[in-house]
């Protein structure tokens, strides 16, 4: 892994609801992909006492940015606040 980039990114408001809705989109995401697709080097989402963080990690940039571009609708379809 040449490198590696690591994300959090934080959603602000009822951490079940999101961790739900956020965990829908990211299976949409995934639903959508072709069996040799990339997946993150490391994958966590918890819950916070406002919100909640989800947290990966890609061997690059340009392999999370992929990933975020195709993100991106599937979570403002599930009605998820921006981060």
């Amino acid at each position: 892994m040449a490198d590696p980039l690591a994300v959090i990114i934080r959603f602000r408001g009822d951490p079940d609801d999101l961790l739900s809705r956020f965990e829908d989109a990211r299976r949409s995401w995934v639903d959508r992909q072709e069996d040799e697709h990339e997946r993150p080097v490391f994958y966590a989402a918890c819950r916070e006492r406002d919100g909640i963080a989800v947290v990966t990690v890609w061997v690059s940039a340009v392999r999370h940015r992929a990933f975020g571009d195709r993100l991106h609708p599937l979570t403002e379809a599930t009605g998820l606040p921006h981060p």
